[in-house]
């Protein structure tokens, strides 16, 4: 190998020689190993946020009340990252985000929601505001026998009628019926072919049906132009885009709602527990193994190698690393077991690795750094041994995390965001996460804040994905694999920043300036 300084520290020797320590984001120098030879634009972001489970940018939305519900988990899939839908939710209500996230974009939409003939109008008009759906099949049984959009009636004018006197009947749908037994049988082929068809047809749903005349399913154009809008976006091989939601470690609670989250047709869960290597989540986790094999679970958080290889042992199929660093996290202050995010995400992600490879488990499990991530050269730190970021503060402010939008005595435009542990969220559920019960004697472990608003989704998250490449990039790495091989390989050196190093390695001497994100 080149000489790259002879003053650096390879990973391993590095934090062999901070042993004993708690290292975090600032104290890490990373030196550039490599010539860099193309632009940030060549930076791939692919990574995967569980063993089998592929995303385009490697970040993941925290499972938290003032971050992920379904309005959120949209726009970030369509970014190239999945949520995990929090638990402070009734179990139907959960499930019901999960159902709004897949039925968003879909390729073949097989369980499309439907309207019977006699049904009134009303109903049509209902089903737009509680799901978006304003073009509905109309079956009698199951026998499709017409179409009705938000073009063929009035509000006001026709609410009184049933379905069947304002519906498109079936012999004007012609031009944009076709039949299963016409599609090709490969899923990639039959889902090209059927947008081929829809587009010919001029129309703005095409209607598969069955050879006795029962609707199959059906593809809309509003897919296709989303697909066209958001090449990063993530999806299922439904061509849904990809969701997770959180289950708690009450296992008699958990039964009934990951039935009925896999039912909604949640893509992965999240055992979200802040104090993790628990017989509590060792039985959850065994639990969905053994009844769902097909739905794989994130297990954590932990801080420690020993409790990541414990993750594995009990069948995880992600281990995710962080306690007490959160921007409204306590539990540093009342509780033990925490350690500083970047020795913890390291020291598990080793361990993970070497587990892995002694115990030829391909592809290995992948490590999810969560908490403590507020800059571009912070997330760029985590990913040097992590697979994915999970971000908190940094989505909370944005417009389409729940939450409503406040102006300070300064006119700053602020929205709230409260950590899990807060005992206003406590008290409406996420107890379990830090194994208490709800009950005036609960000690809080976060904090209720404020976060900056930071806008859409849409023009927020690519900023971010651009730091992430620029990191990538300022050391010569095309992608998470070859960077992930080189760490752990040596190949990419470390210094210790001391504090005068810090003070003058941040914005200094200058009597006044103006803070941008995300660094406010």
């Amino acid at each position: 190998m080149e000489l790259i300084d002879p003053f650096a520290l390879p990973a391993h020797e590095f934090f062999k020689k901070y042993s004993g320590e708690s290292l975090t984001f600032n104290d890490l120098c990373i030196l550039q190993p490599r010539t860099i030879d193309f632009p940030v634009s060549s930076v791939s972001l692919k990574s995967r946020i569980t063993r089998n489970i592929a995303i385009k940018t490697p970040l993941v939305a925290s499972p938290m009340e003032d971050v992920s519900e379904s309005v959120l988990a949209i726009a970030v899939a369509l970014q190239g990252f999945p949520a995990i839908i929090h638990y402070n939710l009734e179990i139907e209500e959960q499930s019901e985000q999960v159902r709004l996230v897949k039925r968003f974009e879909n390729g073949f939409v097989k369980d499309p929601i439907t309207l019977s003939p006699r049904d009134p109008i009303t109903r049509a008009m209902e089903l737009q505001q509680s799901t978006g759906i304003s073009t509905l099949p109309i079956v009698d049984g199951n026998k499709l026998v017409g179409l009705l959009t938000k073009n063929d009636y009035s509000g006001r004018k026709h609410s009184q009628l049933a379905v069947a006197e304002r519906m498109i009947p079936l012999k004007l749908l012609e031009h944009q019926i076709v039949r299963m037994e016409e599609l090709p049988e490969d899923d990639f082929q039959r889902l090209q072919r059927a947008n081929d068809l829809l587009l010919e047809s001029h129309a703005g749903v095409l209607l598969i049906v069955a050879s006795d005349g029962n609707i199959d399913s059906l593809v809309t154009r509003t897919d296709i132009e989303k697909s066209e809008a958001y090449p990063d976006s993530i999806k299922d091989s439904s061509k849904s885009l990809l969701v997770g939601a959180a289950v708690k470690t009450e296992l008699g609670e958990t039964r009934e709602r990951a039935a009925e989250l896999i039912k909604a047709g949640v893509d992965f869960l999240c055992v979200d527990s802040s104090h993790g290597n628990s017989a509590h989540e060792r039985d959850v986790l065994g639990y969905l193994k053994a009844n769902y094999p097909e739905i794989e679970a994130i297990y954590g958080n932990v801080a420690t190698a020993g409790g990541a290889v414990q993750g594995i042992k009990w069948g995880a199929d992600a281990i995710r690393v962080g306690k007490g660093v959160g921007s409204i996290c306590s539990t540093s202050q009342v509780s033990l077991g925490t350690r500083t995010q970047i020795t913890a995400t390291y020291s598990c992600a080793l361990a993970v690795r070497r587990y892995c490879a002694e115990h030829n488990i391909e592809p290995y499990i992948p490590v999810i750094s969560d908490g403590g991530y507020a800059t571009f050269s912070a997330i760029g730190k985590g990913l040097l041994f992590a697979d994915c970021v999970m971000l908190g503060s940094m989505l909370a402010g944005t417009d389409e995390a729940p939450g409503e939008v406040i102006y300070d005595r300064q006119g700053r435009k602020l929205k709230g965001y409260k950590g899990m542990g807060a005992v206003e969220a406590m008290l409406r559920g996420s107890s379990n996460r830090y194994d208490e019960e709800a009950s005036a004697g609960i000690v809080g472990e976060g904090v209720v804040g404020m976060v900056r608003a930071k806008g859409p989704v849409a023009r927020w998250v690519p900023k971010i994905k651009s730091g992430i490449k620029k990191c990538f990039q300022s050391l010569g790495y095309r992608d998470l694999e070859s960077l992930h091989e080189a760490v752990f390989n040596g190949e990419v050196l470390m210094e210790r920043m001391s504090e005068a190093g810090k003070l003058e390695a941040g914005i200094h001497d200058l009597a006044e300036y103006k803070k941008d994100l995300p660094l406010d």
